[in-house]
């Protein structure tokens, strides 16, 4: 599994007025949003460029028909 990024999403809606911040752990200061679509396009794009995982190889995996650990 790659590395992780983790975010603190703050949302609140007052009225028709939508606002949201978002801070990855290791930034300090947020990003700010006013409109849901900003929100998620952020959040695509976070997800883009994370790392990937190493794909599985094909076939069984190396520990197939092994009982797993008491």
């Amino acid at each position: 599994m790659g590395e992780s990024r983790l975010f603190l999403v703050r949302v609140w809606q007052q009225l028709s007025q939508f606002r949201a911040a978002v801070r990855s752990v290791d930034e300090a200061e947020p990003r700010l949003f006013d409109e849901p679509a900003q929100l998620g396009e952020f959040l695509r794009q976070a997800s883009a460029e994370a790392p990937s995982s190493p794909a599985e190889p094909a076939g069984a995996p190396a520990n197939a028909g092994q009982t797993p650990p008491v």
